[in-house]
């Protein structure tokens, strides 16, 4: 059988003594705060029977009520003003403030009294506009404004409650939560793509120009020279006696091993003589055909400045309209039948046939009719006067630069301006005026802004066509201290 201790009593059989608190029970009576200082004012408004709001005024000051939003209870009673001091505070004291319209009771160190009742008795002083009476800390009661009620006590102010904080790991610093894997991967990427874009932009890749310029294909057609045609197979057959003639020459020396058969040695050498006279004649044939095809060579790529060839090339590159630049050649025949045509040389006086072999190709200095069916053919040919050298005249800009320099390199680019002049001459042969063309020279000295500011020929295409040549001209070095505008005029005028 087990003995058991009392409830209240240690190890050593001591009673403990009741009613003590544990020591957790001290340390939270020691860390709460006692409310110090004089009562305030717990007011509840009440309406239609449910209490509508409730506040405790922290702070000993006066109380108003009335349909201003200001007030620190808001209502909307008929004959009350819109800012009524209901509950007044003068010294450390309050003064309870009501009216004719307002009824209810009131707790006074005398006894409970009624409102109606103290102004009849004289109990509440009369203000004039309103009755006043003193209450002090003990006082309670109620205030009836028509269908609102209001109910009053004074109660030691509650504690302050702290403000929340959040703990220590939630405060932590701003540089402790940015997340720098993150930030160093977008600082990166913009570096990177940042010094992409100024690559991009600083980047000037070489243009070039000349016979550089020409693509491959085009340049293969214009200077390599096109294969030879087939030979046909009779000229095949008439060739194979010659090549086969180096091979009869050991004919003597038969001679020399038998001399004493005459007879058999005659037959031999007049066979070799007979392949001789084919090969020598085959060679012959194809002397002429050489010097011929050399002769159309030398005709159309001639030291003068004529031609053919050096009609069509005379703008520089073929890069216009294929039926514009063939219609420049002249020295070219007109085809007949049953022949291969005549040869009407370039312009000049005479009125001669014209007519030769393939040996006489070259151009020649006077033009010459076409005989034969049909009749002469009459071309009529019309040039443009050279444009004359103009100044560059500086329109401002933050740069500086020579305007000798932007006058040369007009000049070394003068005959594709004239080429879009002539372009637009053929169509109309009275064509003519004057265009000033404005642009301005980047630092990088590439030409942007070109633009024709006058233009006194009526006719646009010529215009955007010299505004086109501009646009690609290349200075190198370009302007000093940034861009430079310049003006330049072309005067165009036909020559016949």
């Amino acid at each position: 059988m087990s003995i058991e201790k009392p409830e209240n009593t240690t190890q050593s059989g001591q009673s403990a003594p009741r009613g003590r608190p544990g020591a957790m029970t001290m340390a939270m009576q020691a860390v709460q705060v006692k409310p110090t200082g004089p009562k305030v004012l717990r007011i509840g408004l009440i309406q239609a029977g449910k209490i509508v709001e409730e506040r405790v005024i922290r702070k000993r000051e006066t109380v108003t009520v009335g349909s201003s939003e200001k007030n620190h209870f808001v209502v909307n009673t008929e004959g009350m003003p819109a800012r009524f001091e209901l509950f007044q505070l003068v010294g450390n004291d309050y003064i309870l403030n009501f009216t004719d319209i307002m009824t209810g009771r009131v707790g006074l160190p005398g006894g409970v009294q009624d409102l109606a009742q103290m102004r009849a008795s004289g109990a509440a002083r009369n203000a004039g506009t309103h009755f006043q009476v003193k209450i002090n800390d003990n006082s309670r009661g109620k205030v009836v404004l028509g269908g609102v009620t209001l109910l009053f006590q004074f109660v030691t102010p509650p504690p302050v409650q702290p403000r929340p904080q959040l703990p220590a790991a939630a405060r932590a610093g701003f540089v402790r939560s940015i997340d720098w894997l993150f930030t160093a991967f977008m600082v990166f990427t913009f570096m990177s793509m940042f010094g992409f874009i100024v690559i991009a932009e600083n980047w000037d890749p070489p243009i070039e120009s000349g016979l550089a310029a020409v693509p491959e294909d085009i340049a293969k057609m214009i200077f390599e020279e096109p294969p030879p045609p087939p030979v046909p197979a009779d000229e095949k057959a008439t060739d194979a006696p010659a090549e086969n003639a180096p091979k009869a020459a050991p004919a003597p020396e038969a001679k020399k091993e038998a001399p004493s058969k005459k007879e058999d040695a005659a037959p031999a050498a007049d066979k070799p003589s007979e392949e001789q006279a084919v090969a020598d004649k085959s060679a012959r044939i194809a002397q002429e055909a050489a010097q011929q095809a050399e002769a159309l060579i030398v005709g159309a790529l001639g030291s003068e400045t004529s031609g053919a060839l050096a009609d069509v090339l005379a703008g520089g590159a073929v890069t216009g309209n294929a039926a514009d630049i063939l219609s420049q050649a002249t020295g070219v025949g007109v085809a007949k039948s049953g022949g291969g045509g005549d040869l009407r040389t370039r312009a000049g006086g005479g009125t001669g046939s014209g007519q030769g072999g393939l040996g006489s190709l070259a151009t020649k200095a006077g033009t010459t009719n076409a005989t034969g069916e049909g009749g002469a053919v009459a071309e009529r040919v019309v040039h443009a006067k050279s444009i004359p050298r103009g100044e560059a005249a500086d329109e401002g800009g933050s740069g500086t630069f020579d305007s000798s320099t932007v006058v040369k390199m007009i000049m070394a680019r003068i005959r594709a301006v004239q080429m879009c002049y002539e372009q637009q001459l053929r169509r109309n042969p009275t064509l003519a005026g004057k265009i000033v063309v404005q642009f301005t020279i980047e630092q990088r000295g590439n030409v942007t802004g070109a633009k024709a500011a006058d233009n006194t020929m009526g006719d646009p295409q010529v215009a955007q066509c010299v505004v086109g040549v501009m646009s690609g001209l290349r200075f190198n070095p370009g302007p000093e201290g940034g861009s430079v505008q310049y003006s330049y005029p072309f005067v165009f005028a036909p020559q016949n």
